[in-house]
């Protein structure tokens, strides 16, 4: 692994971001810097439909991007709408970390949290967006395998990487039963659920803001 080029990777990313700045998100009522949190949240759900998930997949064949980076792509819109503007956007995303062919059939936990930095352009059509994006998610799971721990000793400054309370999570599955499901012999195993639910709509979450696509 060339860990250098990683470093060096990062650490351009990275310059000239405030990690400690909280993106401007909307609340219902202001949160003291160091309130204990309760992990309570808030769970919405819904299905795209027959009709935009066919635009999605068109868009997504007929301009060379993937699913993940065209929803990735929406995500950024949507917060630069929801922050009133907020260019500089920083959020988190979890990486399978089996960077090596050989790891992919390896059972244990392998997964690492990265920065996702996209400084946009409020000038920009969507399209120039989704390339920007593309790009950022391209070099940026090169360099996946550099542990966060060393992404934040960068910074000895940062006493609260507020990019991770923001987060992008993407689920494809391959079969059809929409089980996140493996058979090994006679065990079944069940990945956990990225939330805990509590009731119909109020989630235990680690996340202030968290969108998770499945598909």
């Amino acid at each position: 692994m060339p860990m250098t080029a990683a470093s060096m990777y990062w650490r351009d990313t990275l310059r000239g971001y405030n990690i400690n700045h909280s993106l401007p998100l909307p609340f219902d009522r202001y949160r003291l810097s160091d309130e204990r949190r309760t992990g309570r949240g808030v769970s919405f759900s819904f299905d795209f439909g027959e009709d935009i998930s066919h635009d999605f997949l068109s868009y997504s064949l007929s301009n060379d991007i993937t699913i993940e980076q065209l929803a990735l792509a929406s995500y950024y819109a949507f917060l630069f709408k929801l922050t009133n503007g907020e260019s500089d956007l920083c959020i988190g995303m979890n990486t399978h970390g089996r960077y090596k062919e050989e790891l992919m059939s390896v059972i244990g936990l392998f997964v690492n949290n990265i920065p996702l930095r996209c400084q946009l352009d409020p000038h920009w059509s969507f399209h120039q967006l989704a390339e920007h994006v593309k790009e950022i998610i391209t070099s940026s799971l090169e360099y996946s395998y550099f542990p966060l721990q060393r992404i934040l000793a960068q910074h000895p400054n940062a006493t609260k990487p507020v990019f991770l309370e923001t987060s992008f999570e993407f689920q494809s599955y391959t079969s059809t039963s929409g089980n996140n499901e493996i058979t090994i012999g006679n065990a079944r195993l069940i990945a956990p659920p990225f939330s805990i639910k509590i009731d119909e709509y109020e989630i235990m979450s680690k996340f202030d803001f968290v969108l998770t696509i499945q598909h």
